[in-house]
Order: structure tokens, then sequence, then C-alpha cells
């Protein structure tokens, strides 16, 4: 289930939707604090996130992962409050050890690949 500590209901109804797209692909998501606009998309390979992040860069950004949850927390620049913290569930489907993330012009994206087991691979038929 996809969770969200936000007072705007238009944010919750959007974040809403994208529960389906997280739930499909074994990744679930909370958010806490300020959000960020963030995508999903889900493919053969895996779920890859893009999350604007304006305003930051590589050293202002950290990715863990935390037991179950990828954590994505954002610095401010400052010091002040004004960071961010993202946690998302990953399901057993997701292979945390292949994560990777980059920053490039204000747009985080955060590649989690699916387990070679559960990947989609296809079977040669042979003859006879």
């Amino acid at each position: 289930m996809f969770y969200t500590h936000n007072s705007k209901n238009i944010v919750n109804d959007f974040f809403n939707d994208l529960d389906k797209i997280f739930t499909s692909s074994g990744y679930q998501s909370s958010l806490y604090n300020k959000s960020g606009n963030y995508n999903t998309e889900s493919d053969d390979s895996g779920v890859t996130l893009t999350m604007n992040v304006p305003g930051y860069n590589s050293k202002l950004i950290d990715v863990s992962v935390k037991g179950d949850s990828l954590v994505i927390e954002g610095k401010s620049n400052s010091g002040d409050t004004d960071g961010f913290n993202h946690k998302f569930t990953i399901g057993e489907k997701l292979d945390t050890e292949e994560i990777k993330a980059t920053v490039v012009d204000g747009v985080l994206t955060v590649s989690v690949p699916y387990r070679e087991e559960v990947k989609p691979r296809k079977i040669k038929v042979k003859v006879g």
C-alpha cells in the first residue's frame, strides 16, 4: 500500500494514482516531509524512478537501502529544514544490490532492476 503524509488533497490524489504502478511492480512508497515531483516507470528489466531535485547535486542527495526500504534524502545547501525525505518499500522482486542512481540537470534517476529469477526470459523452441 502507498502512504503519503501531505495535507494537500491534489498531491495526495496524484500519489494515490501512482500506487497502481508501484504495487504492480512490487514497489511501494511512503513519503515524508517536503515532496518533489517524481515519476515511475516499469518495464521488463525493473523500475525506474525519476524525481525533480532542482538545486540539488550528488553531494546533497543520499540514496540508501535500509532493510526493505529505499530511502532518498535531500539535504539543504544552507543546512536548514528545507530538505526532503522519500521512503520506498522495495518488494522481493527487486534487486537491492544492483540499484543505480544519477543526478543530471536537477533530475535524479534511480534504477532498480528486477532480480534475475523474476525477469521475463525467452525459451528457445527446438524442432523435434
